[in-house]
């Protein structure tokens, strides 16, 4: 299994399993009914992870509700996928690499007791998330269900 198979595979049985969410194909999207759980792994030394356009149009199609949750090393960091997009993914400030496949590229850091997501490619875009338990999880999404 290479690093990124094995990154992608960090605390996903938590989302399959304990919270009933059903992965899209081999992506970052996980979904049960009308919601829709941007899932991306972030397991590296430098705490990055991004977000690819294809998988945002994709929750653009229909009126899911949907979360951000990164599975952060050991940690799940939580937010409003709408509100997260609205603030931090500006449609003009995504990579197009050569494979031509547009993402964001994020950073985790953590200051003052509080976690923060900052967009690569304009870092004084700061997003504050919040680091949920299992537990919590559950209840969020089947509140939302």
């Amino acid at each position: 299994m290479t690093d990124k198979q094995s990154s992608m595979s960090v605390n996903k049985h938590v989302l399959t399993h304990d919270l009933n969410l059903r992965q899209f194909s081999n992506t970052a999207v996980f979904l049960r009914d009308r919601l829709f759980v941007l899932s991306p792994s972030a397991q590296n030394q430098h705490n990055w992870f991004d977000l690819s356009k294809v998988n945002i149009d994709r929750y653009k199609e229909k009126p899911y509700k949907g979360f951000l949750v990164v599975r952060f090393f050991d940690k799940f960091l939580v937010a409003d996928l709408d509100r997260f997009i609205r603030e931090m993914m500006p449609a003009d400030l995504y990579v197009l690499p050569s494979s031509g496949r547009a993402h964001w590229k994020f950073n985790i850091k953590f200051s003052n007791s509080t976690h923060y997501i900052i967009n690569q490619q304009n870092p004084n875009k700061r997003y504050p998330i919040r680091e949920f338990s299992v537990h919590q999880l559950q209840n969020l999404l089947n509140k939302k269900a």
